[in-house]
Formats: structure tokens, sequence, C-alpha cells
């Protein structure tokens, strides 16, 4: 049976945002690994996918200052992963803003490289 083309397609969004929620919403350390192995797993789908639609005589990846391919493609979701950790478990209210700042961040380079590759 396959799914439809539209939740297909949608599913790596949804586990992405599922599984940051999970990470910011909950109190407990367990789940919140879940939702970190979610999102990375959102993440991973999201990467993947994106690689193998780019056309061959399209742009593809080029050397970031030394930065390995994985690393460089996951950097928004660390990130927005990181960010939620920090507002969940922070021992001090003064890391909040360190962890809006992550949090934005991930969220702008993620719609950025949407954006890009939608073009590609």
């Amino acid at each position: 049976m396959m799914l439809p083309e539209r939740l297909y397609e949608t599913l790596p969004y949804f586990y992405v945002v599922s599984g940051s929620q999970t990470v910011l919403w909950s109190p407990h350390w367990a789940a919140a690994l879940s939702g970190v192995m979610l999102t990375f797993i959102g993440a991973i789908v999201w990467v993947i996918r994106t690689e193998k639609r780019r056309s061959p005589y399209g742009i593809k990846f080029k050397d970031q200052g030394g930065v390995p391919f994985w690393l460089y493609e996951l950097q928004p979701f660390i990130y927005l992963t990181s960010g939620a950790l920090l507002f969940n478990f922070a021992p001090t209210y003064l890391v909040y803003p360190s962890a809006m700042i992550l949090l934005v961040l991930g969220i702008q380079l993620w719609l950025c490289r949407i954006c890009w590759r939608s073009h590609s």
C-alpha cells in the first residue's frame, strides 16, 4: 500500500516539527531524547530526498570551508534541537536568549535551504 503523495511529501516536516515540539515541551529527559531522535530522522529523510532530487546539471554540494557534507546539511536541525533543549532543560532563565537565537537561526537556515532547493 502506497501513501498518498501529499502525505509522503510532508512526512519529514512532520517528523522535525513533532520532534522539536517534544523536545521543547516534555519535562522528562527520555521523552526529550526520543524527540531529538525523531527530529534527526526527519532531517536525514529531508536531506536524502533533496539531494536525490537535485538535477545532475544543477548545483551540487561544494566544499563549505572544510565542513563535512552531513554536518553542513544537519546544521539547521542541530541549531533547532539545541535551542529547544536549552529552553526545556536550562538551569536558569539567563540562557533563554541564547536558546531563542538558536531556534530562530535553525528555522531561518532551514527555510533558506528549502527555498534554495526548490529553485534548483
